[in-house]
């Protein structure tokens, strides 16, 4: 995925939603860029390089230009790193072979051990590995997301990304804020209780307010796998999210703790974004050592 240059279109089904995303993606002497454009729905375009995402939105004229944070994904794929952690947590199967984009794939089973994550079917190619399809399994076995590849060319000839990007001197260019790391080693506001077996904490950062917005604070938790974000910010008043809702495999549960917004997204059931927010407490004990 990371390695290979390649091109190709994907599906990605979710709810009742299929988008369909055209890829290209290089990889030359260690230094990666990549392109996804959007072929139905609003135009969208992302390109990303080693140190920057750019976001080009021609509905509305704008373009947001990021720094492109380590770790960040590319287009959306499971794709386990670290068997040896997540075999406590998850069961591999091999389930046989399959076609897809008219390419061999080797199909492989990931089952979890419990109700607190989602279950896998990867269909890897028998020839470089790569993710040609992937599908999310709830704990009722339903598939509720899937991403295939529909066409794919892996070729090492592929050096360059060319986008339109003349043309756009009189749209929005935006530079949103970079949000900014903290160490492990400051104390938080907000101990998390009983979480999850396998779920750690993975990233801490703080987003400075800005106009018309909170600072905001935002926690990375992940089992190897699956993965789960918790942001908190200042409570504008009693009316915020205090419930669950959902958007094809994401779950979201809000719930206000000591004047705050809790919300807590991620690509796992239901059941854990709701264990998660209810672990979550205040530390005034924290708050003076800050």
């Amino acid at each position: 995925m990371r390695t290979l240059s390649y091109e190709g279109t994907f599906v990605y089904l979710h709810s009742t939603q299929l988008e369909a995303m055209q890829i290209t993606h290089t990889a030359n002497n260690d230094q990666e860029q990549e392109r996804v454009f959007s072929l139905n729905g609003a135009a969208r375009e992302v390109i990303r390089s080693q140190d920057s995402v750019i976001c080009v939105l021609p509905d509305a004229k704008a373009v947001s230009v990021t720094k492109h944070e380590a770790g960040d994904r590319s287009f959306p794929v499971v794709l386990p790193m670290n068997l040896s952690r997540l075999s406590d947590y998850y069961e591999f199967r091999m389930l046989g072979d399959a076609r897809i984009a008219d390419r061999e794939a080797v199909v492989i089973g990931v089952i979890p051990r419990d109700a607190y994550r989602y279950g896998y079917r990867l269909f890897l190619d028998a020839d470089h590995a790569l993710p040609l399809k992937t599908d999310t399994i709830n704990e009722e076995g339903e598939m509720v997301a899937q991403i295939m590849f529909t066409s794919l060319r892996i070729d090492p000839s592929i050096r360059s990304i060319s986008t339109a990007m003349h043309g756009k001197a009189g749209y929005s260019w935006l530079h949103p804020k970079p949000a900014h790391s903290i160490p492990a080693s400051v104390p938080a506001n907000w101990q998390f209780k009983q979480l999850p077996d396998g779920f750690r904490l993975q990233a801490r950062t703080r987003q400075a307010a800005s106009l018309g917005s909170q600072e905001m604070e935002h926690f990375v938790f992940s089992d190897g796998l699956a993965t789960l974000s918790v942001y908190i910010e200042k409570a504008d008043d009693a009316d915020g999210l205090r419930e669950a809702s959902r958007m094809g495999a994401i779950n979201v549960y809000g719930v206000q703790i000591s004047g705050y917004q809790v919300t807590v997204v991620g690509e796992v059931p239901a059941q854990t974004v709701r264990t998660i927010a209810n672990a979550i407490e205040y530390s005034k004990a924290a708050i003076r050592r800050d």
